[in-house]
């Protein structure tokens, strides 16, 4: 079991990390998009700049789904690529439908998907609203 979290944790850090990548090469862009698109009705510009930084975090968590599929496959945890992806987007997503369980010797590493989920959802949520409260901070003061 301490393998497990161990293993888990490695895999939890190595996540978080990429999704905290991924917010810091997406504000680099929402600058760039920023200022090449500065003569863009303010309207325009905005939902431009929020669904770049949505589509975004879209493909950063779908990286982390991917890196938790690949760990499960690798490690024998469960044997088809399909089910990996399956199996790691409804536990990181902590839906968790129970149509596919892994072993007793992955389940502790199975569970830190559903932890890194849950962290990296609430990241994601506190840049969006950041991004979301600066773009629109000069329409919402007297």
């Amino acid at each position: 079991m301490i393998l497990q979290i161990a293993s888990g944790g490695a895999l939890l850090s190595l996540s978080a990390l990429s999704l905290l990548l991924c917010m810091i090469l997406t504000v680099a862009l929402l600058e760039k998009i920023s200022r090449r698109y500065a003569s863009l009705g303010p309207t325009t510009r905005r939902g431009l700049l929020v669904g770049s930084a949505v589509a975004a975090i879209v493909a950063g968590h779908t990286l982390v789904v991917w890196i938790w599929a690949l760990a499960l496959l690798l490690s024998g945890g469960l044997p088809e690529m399909e089910q990996a992806i399956y199996f790691s987007l409804v536990t990181y997503t902590t839906l968790g439908y129970g149509d596919i369980v892994l072993g007793q010797d992955y389940r502790v590493f199975g569970s830190m998907a559903a932890v890194t989920g849950l962290l990296n959802f609430g990241l994601s949520t506190a840049f969006l609203v950041a991004v979301v409260g600066r773009l629109f901070s000069d329409r919402l003061s007297p």
